[in-house]
């Protein structure tokens, strides 16, 4: 257990540096504006600066704080203080050991001085004994998603007056580390495997961890997990609920091609894979499938594939079939020097009409998707027929990551923004995060999302560059062919009361709502137009990122 909990500690470290110009306080000295985190720093009196929250124009406040030291225990506070003189809650609470508390009560958070509002917040905490600092641990203010925005974003820790960390802690439910059990946001000042194995002995957090991540957990068993499902109020009216089931049947994943439609006759598909999103050394897929023009897949048994690296066992990795996953045992990864493109040849047996490829880039965590693919090259039959830019995979499976290239030379995608243009972001995928509603505890909508490219004009996006997790308030198990599912978000009309035109779906545990737009070429967005949830107004988003 020792391993794992070392793993989950390293994962979850926070070494975020604030930006000069969001440390705007007046007592910091200019020198100190880039902390360290230093191995171990000793000290008996720590001094934490709350300098900003997630929104909240009152309020900040942690729900509670945990310290270990360089032997795996607990440092001993003798006293805690406060420079502020009103505040909620017991000063003393931040040292009891909460996890999943969302009793009010049970938290602490200061009011924000109306004369002062930039004012700083300094919690002073005295260990008994002078002591080297191994983890701090910050568990975020949650009494409910509306009130998370109270929670401390920037914060910065003293050590006997010296710097030891300047930095960004997560909003209780923005969820932005949800692959991993909930282990509050870690910051770590050893390396030392003896020191964190002491430390996993007295972490209630790593005490009966459970053995699956969370990346596998499927939304059902998210639900099981959800212990407000059981108290969860009906959304459905029978005005909403078909006396039949509706069945979507998805659309065609490529067009049909027409008489003089187009297609290539392939004996050697070649890809050179020149640069990857960033990471040193590394580059790697997931998985690919070929796509002939009857829009079927190409069978592995009808080619050959061989890589620049010669190793046949990482190879057949390529076309395993198993593309949603996040398991880098079934990815391709070799060694990368960009001076070296590493290459893929695909050699048929017989010449084929291909129509596409479909790429599932590297996806093993957040950090290694940057070891994904990003500028190649396609070869047909010796002959360059383009230059493509592979998406960055997300590191996530909320969605299935795919990205088609169809082989068609009449596609072409703009992959610079021309001179004279910057109102506008390009990108491959844009994602919606739901922080948080105008009150309701169970459910989140919208009515409408709108794209405008950098000609002002509306983007037509289709139900394949759309997704949403989770998708609906479908997945819950006592809701079934409920009409507000997430193709609305895309399907006019957008200003309406008619709750059959509108999105709603569940909030789970620990999780944010998500919405997706997935486009397989560059695509450039000057502005987004969000139209909120107007059936029941507490359910609108209040907070986005």
């Amino acid at each position: 257990m020792s391993e794992d909990g070392i793993k989950e500690i390293e994962e979850n470290t926070e070494k975020v540096n604030l930006e000069s110009e969001m440390a705007n306080d007046g007592d910091m000295d200019e020198e100190n504006d880039d902390i360290t985190i230093p191995e171990l720093p000793e000290g008996k009196i720590l001094e934490l600066r709350l300098l900003s929250n997630w929104g909240d124009p009152n309020f900040i406040g942690l729900n509670s704080v945990e310290i270990f030291t360089s032997t795996g225990e607990r440092a001993v506070v003798e006293n805690i203080t406060t420079n502020v003189t009103e505040y909620t809650g017991n000063l003393e609470s931040l040292l009891v050991e909460r996890i999943r508390c969302k009793d009010t009560e049970k938290m602490w958070c200061a009011k924000k001085s109306p004369e002062n509002p930039d004012g700083q917040i300094i919690v002073r905490l005295e260990f008994k004994e002078s002591c080297k600092l191994a983890l701090v641990r910050f568990w975020n203010y949650n009494a409910s998603r509306v009130h998370a925005q109270i929670g401390v974003r920037y914060l910065e820790m003293n050590l006997d007056g010296i710097g030891i960390f300047r930095g960004e802690l997560e909003c209780a439910f923005s969820a932005d580390s949800e692959f991993t059990p909930i282990m509050g946001e870690t910051v770590l000042f050893t390396t030392s495997e003896s020191i964190l194995e002491l430390i996993a002995v007295h972490d209630i957090c790593l005490i009966n961890l459970p053995e699956e991540p969370i990346a596998n957990t499927t939304t059902l068993e998210l639900l099981k997990a959800d212990h407000l499902t059981p108290y969860r109020p009906s959304t459905c009216e029978e005005k909403d609920t078909p006396n039949t089931p509706t069945i979507s049947l998805p659309a065609p994943k490529f067009p049909s091609c027409p008489p003089t439609g187009y297609r290539h006759d392939v004996k050697v598909l070649h890809l050179e894979l020149l640069t990857n999103w960033g990471m040193d050394g590394l580059i790697g897929l997931t998985g690919m499938e070929l796509v002939d023009d009857r829009n079927q897949l190409i069978d592995e048994s009808q080619f050959t594939v061989v890589t620049s690296d010669g190793n046949k066992e990482q190879t057949l990795k390529l076309f395993n079939g198993r593309n949603l996953t996040r398991d880098p045992q079934d990815m391709w990864l070799v060694d990368f020097d960009t001076k070296k493109p590493v290459t893929i040849t695909i050699t048929f047996h017989e010449i084929v009409a291909l129509k596409a490829i479909s790429i599932w880039n590297y996806n093993a965590s957040f950090e290694m998707s940057y070891a994904g693919v990003k500028a190649s090259k396609i070869y047909v039959n010796g002959k360059l027929f383009k230059n493509i830019v592979f998406r960055k995979a997300t590191g996530f499976v909320y969605f299935d990551y795919v990205q088609d290239i169809v082989l068609d030379p009449n596609m072409t995608e703009n992959e610079h923004v021309p001179k004279g243009i910057s109102q506008s972001i390009g990108g491959f995928v844009f994602q919606i995060r739901l922080l948080s509603t105008w009150g309701d505890e169970f459910y989140i909508g919208l009515n409408g999302i709108e794209l405008y490219n950098r000609k002002g004009e509306l983007i037509k996006v289709r139900e394949n560059n759309l997704a949403a997790f989770p998708e609906s308030v479908n997945i819950l198990p006592n809701i079934k062919n409920d009409l507000r599912t997430s193709n609305n978000l895309i399907t006019p009309p957008n200003d309406t009361d008619i709750a059959k035109h509108m999105w709603l779906t569940a909030l789970l545990p620990n999780r944010c709502a998500r919405v997706f737009f997935v486009f397989d070429v560059q695509t450039y967005i000057s502005k987004i137009v969000i139209y909120n949830y107007r059936k029941t107004p507490d359910r609108g988003v209040r907070h986005i990122s």
